[in-house]
């Protein structure tokens, strides 16, 4: 019998074979398939797939938004707000990804008074999970669902409250709570078009904010509850070559800001009061282009211009109410 057991592998490979059951046998490589052109693209980066993305986004504000939407101008200040940011994605699974993005901010604050302040804090970072759960392809049709979860590291100090509201020498770059998002998104190829979009509902957590001082209850720090968001946009796009033009609009519904005190019990935002007019919605167009410079290389260009925006009541937590301006942005894709 022992003389026997060599030949076993022999007569195997001997042996004849189909495609439908040599799949153990195949080569295979670790990464999904990657298209070089942008239209042909699905939303999730796939499977062993590792993108940097070195970002920045730029807007020298021009003025705010009044109590039903209307644009107004600053009367002697300029408001240069920044962010630069470090974005990762990886492609964990066939069809999920994780991904991070990790912001830090240059402000600038300038009026005709003599003021001159500036400064470079960290932001919030965010991180999730996307799963595809659609995909055909020729011509692609890429579906996901989107949970995203954003945690507080800005600065939410304001400086020192000794001398009064005049030695604030500090930005808040944060709202101090925590945000929970869920979305679905889309896109869909149609030769050299495509048409992409997406709806997401944010649910914002409560927390006590150093920003924010409780005088009633002698607490010293209130709680805040920014509002629910929900939002929605829809892109078109068309690819000329290694570039691929896009542009699109979005909307965004937010729920009253509430602030207070803390409660006891196990939901401690039972004793928030909304402030009033802090809810609205807002509106806006934007349009650029991505330069698929390599399958590995991409170069992102955009401009976001706002048609509408919500009371300003916040300055200047731009995540609560963004004052009003163009946003340009650049983003500069690796993926190896």
């Amino acid at each position: 019998m022992r003389k026997l057991l060599p030949a076993v592998p022999l007569a195997l490979l001997l042996l004849p074979s189909s495609p439908a059951e040599a799949g153990g046998f195949e080569a295979k490589t670790m990464r999904a398939p990657l298209s070089s052109r942008e239209v042909e693209r699905p939303l999730i980066i796939g499977k062993g797939w590792l993108e940097f993305g070195l970002g920045a986004e730029v807007k020298q504000a021009t003025g705010y938004w009044g109590p039903d939407g209307e644009p107004l101008d600053f009367d002697s200040a300029t408001w240069l707000y920044t962010t630069e940011s470090l974005d990762l994605r990886y492609g964990i699974a066939r069809k999920a990804e994780l991904y991070w993005h990790i912001p830090v901010h240059y402000l600038r604050l300038e009026n005709d008074l003599g003021a001159n302040q500036k400064g470079l804090y960290l932001g919030d970072p965010r991180f999730g999970w996307n799963f595809e759960v659609y995909r055909s392809d020729a011509p692609l049709t890429s579906v996901i669902t989107r949970v995203e979860m954003k945690v507080p590291a800005g600065n939410e100090v304001p400086g020192s409250y000794i001398a009064g509201p005049a030695t604030f020498s500090n930005f808040i770059t944060t709202t101090g709570t925590a945000d929970l998002l869920f979305g679905v998104e889309g896109k869909r190829q149609f030769g050299i078009f495509g048409v992409q979009g997406g709806s997401h509902y944010t649910y914002r957590f409560s927390g006590l904010a150093n920003y924010l001082i409780e005088t009633e209850n002698n607490q010293f720090n209130a709680r805040i509850k920014p509002g629910w968001i929900v939002d929605a946009n829809v892109d078109g796009m068309v690819q000329l070559g290694p570039v691929a033009l896009i542009g699109g609009g979005w909307f965004l519904n937010r729920d009253e800001t509430r602030i207070g005190t803390t409660s006891p019990g196990l939901f401690p935002d039972q004793n928030l009061e909304p402030v009033a007019d802090s809810g609205g919605w807002a509106a806006g167009v934007h349009g650029g282009a991505v330069l698929n410079a390599t399958r590995n290389v991409d170069l992102v260009l955009d401009a976001d211009i706002p048609l509408r925006g919500e009371d300003f009541m916040f300055f200047p937590i731009e995540d609560l109410h963004p004052t009003r301006g163009v946003t340009w942005s650049a983003d500069l894709e690796f993926r190896f």
